[in-house]
């Protein structure tokens, strides 16, 4: 590929994805939850879960979920 070609497609990969309309979750709410909050918490469905700083599996499923993959 010629250096140009190359470069434009990199610049392309790395600005798509700010382009797209996508909102993205706040983080609200406590980091670790104890007692009742979080038999609360886990007893809601993944994709109704809020986001939380940390919960890598939990936010990254809806994630992809509010992004339609």
């Amino acid at each position: 590929m010629k250096p140009r070609t190359l470069s434009l497609i990199l610049a392309l990969a790395v600005t798509a994805p700010s382009l797209l309309p996508v909102q993205e979750a706040i983080a609200t709410g406590p980091v670790v939850a104890f007692g009742a909050e979080r038999q609360a918490i886990k007893s809601q469905h993944i994709l109704n879960r809020e986001y939380r700083p940390g919960h890598f599996y939990g936010n990254t499923v809806r994630r992809r979920h509010s992004r339609g993959r």
